[in-house]
């Protein structure tokens, strides 16, 4: 088993075996360990996302499962553990108690626990320790999936204090002496280490935190699929500002409340409360207070929101079903000052993740979902190429719609430039009929067809899953029943934007220029379809190729930024190697 060790809040990430949790012990700094263990899935998830925020792979719970007991003081901290020791004892639950430094620490034998390892096992533990009446007195806070916890006998950096253990023939003294000599006596105890007695593992299970998958499946299927037709709830499901946070759990809480069992919607609601705890925390007593009132609302009824909650109607857009009444009632096109205001707040208080270039290239180029990017170049100057360099940094879900190039000459390429690979070493790995390679391309789908520009809102709409990132090459090449070049361009760019918009997702698209263009040099009326192009797209990155004189091969490319609805400017040099460009 291994656990995540912490020198320090901001010092995270430091994976060690949870045997070798003594070497860690008698630190005079800050030193903390992750509640739970973790196998070796923690790796290679922190080790992609540098983060464990929204950490997807099973927890063990660890031999001794530890109970913080914190208050506004350590005086009332002492009480609130006097209360705790009590319902401990009720339940036959044997326990070690530690003093944390500022409040108390209960250790229990995972013995106590009816357990499997399972990613959602913490949520479980927290809805079993809060049936029992645990949470009345410990700080449920701290049972979070990746929250970290006190090393033994580790200095705490406020107090100044060691965590260390109360032998069990001082605990009753310490919790019913007066005021001084409690103080005195934690002051004096917790100055330097102290020694550590063995857990007490005799305890049959207390706390029953089994996870049924074939509970759990349909009802999360389901709640997606419902999610995806109710877009007011799809919105909220994917979080909420500070400030909004506790409307927002309401009306997602009562949505569920009326479709899935009780303990499910406790289930669904932890994770949505994690996830916006990430800035700041969204403390779970809010959260069961929040849904016990979804139930107990209204003199027992429970709440339902309708079309004309405000909040709702917040969240709300053309495509809901949910509420398809109130749409009736709405004209899209037309809208006032205050829907507009509306519609700003929402894009900063979604905080999209922006598809960001420049961050390839030590510069700042945010691309946000609903903008449509035109790469305007002249022929053969390894627009193609450069754009598979960019899915490959990037490895958003991609739709690549490739006119121009075989299914073999782009998979050649994406593994090529995804291994570092020559065409040598390419060569080498197929011939000896070896695949494997497609599992590190789970993002992405090529389509080789030439559709007409209205086709790909058909094909995104049954798609599974929806992409974040739209590649078109290029614009000259769709389907179109119009004679004049310039007007199909148009007609394409035309389409790219409603779709960018309508889906909110970010389209790139390759524009080719006259050579009259290219030698007089590009700007915003170089693409074809002139200035209706560069009209439709919300950025236009400008490619030019240089040559090697002597073997006419480029060797270098120069991208800038032509037009740029934001702020921000983008100008890079970069070198053509093999088919990695960098």
């Amino acid at each position: 088993m291994i656990k995540e060790f912490a020198f320090g809040i901001s010092n995270r990430h430091h994976f060690q075996d949870a045997e070798d949790m003594e070497q860690w012990e008698g630190i005079e700094n800050d030193t903390f360990c992750s509640l739970y263990n973790y196998d070796d899935y923690v790796k290679d998830y922190y080790s992609n996302n540098k983060s464990l925020s929204g950490f997807d792979g099973p927890i063990y719970i660890p031999d001794e499962f530890l109970l913080d007991v914190d208050g506004e003081n350590t005086l009332d901290a002492r009480d609130k553990l006097a209360n705790l020791l009590i319902l401990l004892k009720q339940l036959d639950v044997p326990s070690r108690i530690f003093f944390s430094g500022t409040g108390f620490h209960v250790g229990i034998p995972n013995t106590a626990f009816k357990w499997e390892p399972h990613q959602d096992l913490h949520i479980a533990v927290k809805k079993s320790l809060t049936d029992k009446g645990i949470f009345e007195f410990a700080d449920p806070s701290v049972t979070d999936k990746t929250r970290i916890i006190r090393v033994n006998n580790t200095r705490n950096s406020k107090s100044g204090l060691f965590k260390v253990q109360i032998p069990d023939d001082y605990i009753d003294q310490m919790i019913n002496c007066n005021e001084k000599d409690f103080e005195d006596f934690i002051t004096e105890f917790a100055k330097e280490p102290q020694s550590i007695d063995p857990p007490d593992r005799g305890c049959k299970p207390v706390f029953n935190v089994i996870i049924k998958e074939e509970d759990i499946k349909p009802v999360t299927a389901q709640v997606i699929t419902d999610s995806t037709h109710h877009t007011c709830i799809q919105k909220m499901m994917e979080g909420a500002p500070r400030g909004k946070r506790h409307m927002v759990a309401l009306r997602i809480a009562s949505y569920l409340r009326w479709r899935f069992p009780e303990d499910i919607v406790y289930m669904i609601m932890e994770n949505w409360r994690q996830k916006v705890s990430i800035e700041s925390p969204f403390k779970q007593e809010e959260m069961i207070n929040i849904i016990k009132g979804c139930y107990t609302g209204h003199g027992g009824q429970g709440y339902t929101y309708g079309w004309d909650d405000p909040i709702i109607k917040f969240y709300c857009d053309s495509t809901c079903k949910l509420h398809r009444g109130r749409k009736s009632l709405r004209t899209e096109s037309v809208m006032s000052a205050s829907a507009m205001e509306k519609e700003l707040i929402e894009f900063y208080a979604k905080d999209d993740d922006p598809i960001n270039i420049g961050h390839l290239y030590g510069q700042d180029f945010p691309i946000y979902p609903g903008e449509v990017v035109i790469i305007q170049a002249p022929p053969a100057s390894m627009k193609t190429m450069l754009l598979q360099n960019w899915m490959v940094a990037l490895k958003r879900p991609t739709y690549f719609i490739e006119m121009e190039m075989s299914p073999r000459q782009i998979w050649s390429r994406f593994v090529m430039i995804e291994n570092k690979w020559t065409q040598e070493q390419l060569v080498e790995h197929y011939s000896q009929l070896q695949n494997g390679q497609e599992d590190k391309f789970k993002w992405l789908t090529v389509d080789y067809s030439s559709p007409y520009p209205s086709d790909i809102e058909k094909k995104i709409s049954m798609m599974d899953n929806k992409p974040e990132l739209v590649i078109v090459d290029h614009m000259g090449l769709f389907k179109s029943k119009r004679q004049d070049n310039n007007m199909k361009v148009e007609e394409a760019s035309q389409a790219l934007m409603e779709l960018a918009v309508k889906y909110n997702i970010v389209v790139f698209a390759v524009s080719e220029i006259s050579k009259s263009a290219f030698k007089e040099g590009m700007d915003i009326s170089s693409s074809r379809g002139s200035f209706r192009v560069a009209y439709n797209a919300n950025k236009l990155l400008s490619l030019t190729p240089y040559r090697n004189r002597e073997t006419n091969l480029i060797e270098m490319i120069h991208i800038k930024s032509d037009k740029n609805r934001e702020r921000e400017f983008l100008s890079v040099k970069l070198n053509v190697n093999n088919v990695r460009i960098e």
